[in-house]
């Protein structure tokens, strides 16, 4: 498996599982209300925050049914500025998703330090190349995509000698139906691109992503906001800061209980061995130089003598003393 590292973040299947609080558009245009989500974001104990930088005229057509909305939530490049600015100062990694080429110059001037790639963009090979030129991490989302294009996309960006990819499982419908999650996808394509894989979520529901975790998703995306009765298309979907904090929580917690994947005796079971585990004992009593045998020995608790797996190794040997019924029969006591 190839890590991907953002900001000095290590991304990938020996490390807890990345989060970026998707704010999207749901700061509403209003760069105070962006600063606010971005204190919430870092509170809650995301890794990360991701916007979306544009320039409505250049990724929508004026006769776009979308035209308008996006036109009203655009935020100035300068503002994008001061965003990162404040992210950086407030100790959460800034992202953004750029949905142009003049968006994603200007995020690399600012110093972002990945890209994220939208769904709708997974094909974009003209974006894609641009910006894997730029030689920093991508993070692709894979709505409304096929294995084969998530393939072509990821070889577009090595041909031009950028590898530092991840992709996220994604259902690119708003809010995505939890029965359409299709979550054994992330296994899916981690065994095909030996890349990390995580999932962008665009349902309320914090089970999805929950379970995403549980099956090795090493980055969770998902919408974010401060009040979902706000205006936007987005909000309604969104998960709020209490709750953000709580499913991050789980997640640390989900981690611990999948483990390292070694089969061994945990810290805490140790200390009962002796008590569940089981040994050779005398059923009755063996006088010095009696033969053992399956009529004088038995197999009980505790676990402190011979383990029950030499019974046939001690059939047969002679006792080396005098042994009293139901005491543990210890490898001196037999020759």
């Amino acid at each position: 498996m190839v890590f991907l590292e953002i900001d000095g973040t290590k991304i990938g299947s020996t490390s807890p599982t990345y989060f970026i609080a998707e704010a999207g558009l749901n700061h509403n245009g209003k760069i105070d209300l962006a600063k606010k989500m971005i204190d919430e974001a870092h509170n809650a104990g995301a890794d990360a925050i991701k916007f979306q930088t544009y320039k409505s005229e250049s990724f929508l057509s004026s006769s776009s049914q979308y035209f308008d909305f996006f036109k009203n939530v655009e935020l100035s490049f300068e503002e994008f500025k001061e965003i990162k600015s404040y992210a950086d100062n407030s100790c959460i990694t800034f992202l953004s998703t750029p949905f142009d080429f003049e968006s994603s110059d200007y995020l690399k001037k600012i110093g972002v330090p990945a890209f994220k790639i939208a769904s709708s963009d997974l094909t974009n090979t003209p974006l894609l190349s641009h910006i894997a030129k730029m030689d920093l991490p991508m993070i692709i989302s894979t709505g409304l995509g096929t294995m084969e294009e998530i393939e072509e996309s990821i070889n577009l960006c090595n041909s031009v000698g950028n590898n530092k990819i991840a992709i996220l499982h994604c259902v690119a419908d708003y809010p995505a139906n939890p029965e359409e999650a299709n979550l054994s996808a992330i296994n899916t394509m981690k065994e095909k691109f030996q890349v990390p894989i995580g999932y962008s979520d665009n349902g309320e529901s914090m089970v999805v992503d929950e379970i995403a975790v549980s099956l090795g998703a090493d980055i969770i995306e998902k919408h974010f906001t401060l009040d979902k009765n706000m205006e936007g298309p987005d909000h309604s979907f969104s998960i709020l800061p209490n709750d953000l904090k709580e499913l991050i929580a789980k997640f640390r917690l989900i981690e611990k209980i999948k483990g390292d994947g070694i089969k061994s005796p945990a810290n805490s079971e140790i200390k009962n061995k002796i008590a569940i585990r089981k040994s050779i004992t005398c059923s009755k009593f063996i006088h010095n130089g009696d033969i053992i045998s399956s009529d004088n020995i038995a197999i009980k608790r505790p676990g402190n003598g011979i383990e029950p797996k030499y019974w046939n190794k001690i059939i047969g040997k002679r006792s080396t003393r005098d042994i009293e019924k139901d005491e543990l029969i210890q490898w001196d006591d037999v020759l």
